[in-house]
Order: C-alpha cells, then sequence, then structure tokens
C-alpha cells in the first residue's frame, strides 16, 4: 500500500496539522505491465468513509508513482483546481 499524507506545519516549525491522507493499494488483478489500483482519500470535506475510487490498467513499467497519484487526484477532479500560473 502507498500512504500519502499532508500535513500543514505553521511557519516550518509549529505543531503539524493533518490536510489528508490518500491510500493506494494493488487489488492483484493487473499483469506483470499494467497494474489495478484502489484509492481512498480522507480530508475534511470527504466524511469518516473518504473518497474512493479506481485506477486501471496504469501502466507500473513506464509511469512512476506520482503520475498514480496524480491519477487519483484527476479521478476525484482536484486538479481543475490547478493554478492558471505555474513555472517550472
Amino acid at each position: 500500500m502507498i500512504r500519502i499524507t499532508v500535513e500543514l506545519i505553521p511557519g516550518g516549525i509549529g505543531k503539524p496539522r493533518k490536510l489528508g491522507i490518500m491510500d493506494i493499494s494493488n487489488d492483484c488483478t493487473g499483469n506483470e505491465n499494467t497494474g489495478n489500483y484502489k484509492g481512498r482519500l480522507f480530508a475534511e470535506y470527504t466524511g469518516k468513509g473518504g473518497r474512493q475510487g479506481q485506477v486501471l490498467s496504469f501502466n507500473r513499467r513506464t509511469q512512476s508513482v506520482w503520475s498514480l497519484v496524480g491519477a487519483f487526484l484527476k479521478l476525484w477532479g482536484h486538479t481543475k483546481h490547478s493554478p492558471k500560473l505555474m513555472n517550472k
């Protein structure tokens, strides 16, 4: 299982406050090249059950773990809120 935890640390030194957790697990129905994953997002706005979803046929040979995290964020609509101005 992959767990991503997002915390806010006030001023970089204060007591951390947990903003959200994402759990991603392999559902064991894929093959050596592609995986099927279940995810659950817990945040202040999701309620106790969180948001659930599934990413199917994820190419684990050519895509990174960040692509998998991004796929779940897109599934739950979080990429719609991306800033208009960004820079590399």
